[in-house]
């Protein structure tokens, strides 16, 4: 069985292996896919008993489906020893582990983000990957003119990854509110 890396960073698992990915901001993949993202802290108690469901998830062939990766720093974005997992908790929106985080990118572009928080059995963890397109259409199809509500909006479009970072801790420590909208025009966080 495979073991989570030591170290804060970013790694993907390619071929069966962890490797690091070094990037200069947020881990936001520019190819088009499915994405599991497992966020840890290596303090976290409830990650290294999830670290076993996960580890068993990803090694069997099923979960071929998805690309993952594996987002970890001591503590949060606030201690971490890789600048790229402290933005990747940040972009993401990440205040709790264990997380896993399911990313549709199209076009480059996040439109579809869905997350798991604290420890799910591994049976709630294969519903959650394998079915995120059936889940996608019914929450595009429930939509409303109403999500969104008031607020500063910030469009992904750009790509200017490490800038929204920038803006989203600027506005933590403001005290704002922050959350991410998806809906048939895509992903978006709003600041209120």
């Amino acid at each position: 069985m495979s073991i989570i890396p030591e170290d804060d960073g970013i790694y993907e698992y390619i071929s069966s292996v962890w490797q690091r990915a070094e990037l200069r901001g947020p881990y936001v993949p520019s190819v088009d896919g499915i994405y599991l993202l497992y966020f840890r802290n290596r303090r976290c108690g409830g990650c290294k008993s999830f670290d076993k469901v996960f580890l068993r998830f990803i090694e069997d062939t099923n979960s071929r489906r998805c690309n993952v990766a594996l987002v970890q720093c001591n503590s949060f974005f606030f201690d971490c020893e890789s600048q790229d997992a402290a933005d990747t908790f940040l972009f993401y929106l990440v205040f709790a582990t264990p997380q896993v985080v399911l990313v549709v990118i199209e076009d480059g572009l996040p439109v579809y983000i869905e997350r798991e928080i604290g420890f799910i059995d591994e049976d709630r963890l294969k519903d959650f990957v394998f079915n995120v397109d059936k889940r996608r259409r019914e929450y595009e199809a429930s939509l409303s003119e109403e999500e969104g509500g008031e607020g500063i909006y910030i469009d992904l479009s750009s790509k200017d990854w490490k800038s929204i970072v920038d803006k989203i801790r600027d506005e933590l420590f403001r005290g704002r509110n922050i959350r991410e909208v998806c809906d048939e025009h895509g992903c978006r966080i709003i600041i209120e």
